[in-house]
């Protein structure tokens, strides 16, 4: 029996001259760790664990020097000058050069390679050009080697938040030597050569990854864990188990858990919002729906967010009307115009739009939705298959999917609803809004285009005034939530459950926390 004066325990004893381990939750089985192919926030987490770009995350998730310890910008803003530390290496030992750097950017925007994070580097010069195959030439992009410890960066337009987007794991360099030996394998365990604090050493698919500390990495000696194993339990109630069991340092609690976690538990609970916003996307490819704007504006009314954050699911979660949460330094978040409306005025206008819209002229009205197999997310969408019913006498079908082939739909635009959560990989407004761009690609997993949306956003794109900018893409958000092709559910905040042996955590709205940061209290 587990007692709550052993649980904290339990995980991290130790035994004298034995590896000292880390064991952290995964939500789902990562489907890859190549950071150019890879599009989920979970295995963001562990990519950051094995590489380091030009800047990392501290451990609050702000941006500092990462392989290169300094930079200077020309004076209009379009050159970067970044110089790379001597003892930056690869896990085998070999030097981490400007030239690795720029083999991953040109990966990265490579039509062939199809990354899902392309467009959000199209800051770089003629990287637009590139994946759209206007340009074949590789070579064009905006990244050259000055020497083997300089690089150097041509923008198509002042970003000043440059330091952020290069703190993403989609900006890692590439070890060429593996990649020209293992080709696609080239992340796996024993292929997967790393810069950053650890090394990938084993996979077991559905049950953990290991990785081991990296000798070679710049700053070894001040890493803590020999070990860090990432346990992939997909479901929430079972992680809460696995940590109440020892078996997990870190791990989560279900919405439905948090009440006994605040009471039981206080010192373990981490709470925090989060930059993110969950949301129904509406394929704006597939009828009925792509077409009929008071169709999604009346399904949008008809829910009740109000009732799915305080009731439903009362974890925390802020009711959304709008796409950005507050505390977005300098950005001002927009709403729909029904926020405050009361609930018998707003139903009435979901009803009478969704009359007006045609859509139940033939028989109730027939959708479906794809989510990612989950309890918790299983329980909002019965309680707006409910709401939709009571309302419009719409019929909802909810099809769950496993994490990878939840991902592959969502690429493949084969869905008609999903449920889904976009996290900031930095805290810029700019970086949750682009992805809904025309040209964004698998990022625009809506289909979404808009030409207003795209003028304002690249308008704010190439903005240096904050003031400026900021309104711009309050005008972007605007035109997004507007348009229906999104509609807002709630702001998360994450729920995790923390050792409290465990030193070095900081609560951030990115929900980052590399594990080389963290250590065990003596």
């Amino acid at each position: 029996m587990i007692t709550l004066s052993t649980l904290c325990l339990a995980a991290t004893h130790e035994v004298a001259g034995a590896a000292t381990i880390l064991k952290r939750a995964s939500q789902v089985e990562p489907e890859t760790l190549d950071p150019h192919k890879s599009s989920g926030g979970p295995e963001q987490n562990i990519e950051m664990d094995l590489f380091e770009g030009l800047t990392t995350y501290d451990a609050g998730a702000r941006p500092v020097p990462g392989v290169a310890d300094r930079w200077e910008t020309s004076a209009d803003g379009l050159v970067w000058t970044f110089h790379l530390r001597p003892d930056a290496r690869w896990s085998d030992g070999t030097p981490v050069t400007a030239d690795d750097f720029v083999a991953a950017f040109q990966r990265l925007v490579a039509p062939a390679t199809a990354s899902p994070s392309a467009q959000m580097f199209d800051v770089l010069e003629n990287a637009t050009r590139i994946i759209a195959g206007a340009e074949k030439n590789l070579a064009a992009l905006g990244a050259a080697a000055i020497d083997p410890t300089m690089l150097r960066l041509t923008l198509e337009h002042p970003m000043p938040l440059l330091p952020n987007l290069l703190a993403t794991a989609a900006a890692a360099p590439i070890n060429r030597a593996a990649l020209a030996k293992f080709a696609d394998q080239w992340s796996r365990p024993g292929n997967l050569v790393s810069n950053g604090a650890y090394v990938l050493t084993s996979w077991a698919p559905q049950s953990e990854l290991v990785l081991k500390r990296n000798a070679a990495y710049r700053e070894a000696a001040g890493v803590a864990f020999d070990e860090i194993h990432w346990v992939v339990v997909e479901d929430d109630q079972t992680a809460l188990k696995r940590y109440r069991a020892g078996e997990l340092d870190i791990s989560r609690v279900p919405a439905g858990e948090l009440d006994w976690a605040k009471r039981t538990i206080p010192n373990h609970l981490h709470l925090a919002p989060q930059l993110a916003v969950v949301y129904l996307a509406i394929n704006m490819r597939m009828e009925p729906l792509a077409s009929n704007l008071k169709l999604r504006t009346a399904l949008s009314m008809a829910i009740d967010r109000r009732v799915l954050s305080d009731k439903v699911e009362p974890a925390g979660e802020i009711a959304a009307y709008g796409f950005i949460t507050g505390g977005v330094e300098g950005y001002e978040p927009q709403t729909l115009s029904y926020k405050e409306m009361n609930e018998a005025d707003r139903l009435a206008a979901a009803r009478k739009l969704y009359e007006e819209s045609g859509a139940g002229k033939g028989g109730p009205l027939k959708l479906s939705i794809v989510y990612q197999t989950d309890r918790d997310k299983k329980r909002i969408l019965l309680a707006i298959a409910a709401m939709w019913k009571d309302c419009c006498g719409i019929e909802l079908t909810l099809v769950n999917r496993e994490w990878q082939v939840y991902l592959a739909n969502l690429r493949e635009r084969d869905f008609q609803i999903a449920y889904d959560q976009i996290n900031g990989s930095y805290a810029d407004a700019y970086d949750l809004l682009s992805g809904y761009r025309t040209a964004a690609g698998e990022l625009n997993d809506a289909g979404y285009a808009n030409p207003t949306f795209d003028v304002l956003l690249e308008k704010a794109s190439g903005t240096v005034d904050a003031v400026q900018r900021a309104k711009l893409l309050g005008r972007a958000e605007q035109v997004l939530i507007d348009d229906a092709a999104v509609l807002p559910l709630n702001f998360p905040v994450y729920r995790a459950i923390v050792s409290p042996r465990l030193r070095g955590w900081e609560e951030n709205v990115l929900n980052f926390h590399p594990s080389r940061f963290l250590s065990f209290a003596p």
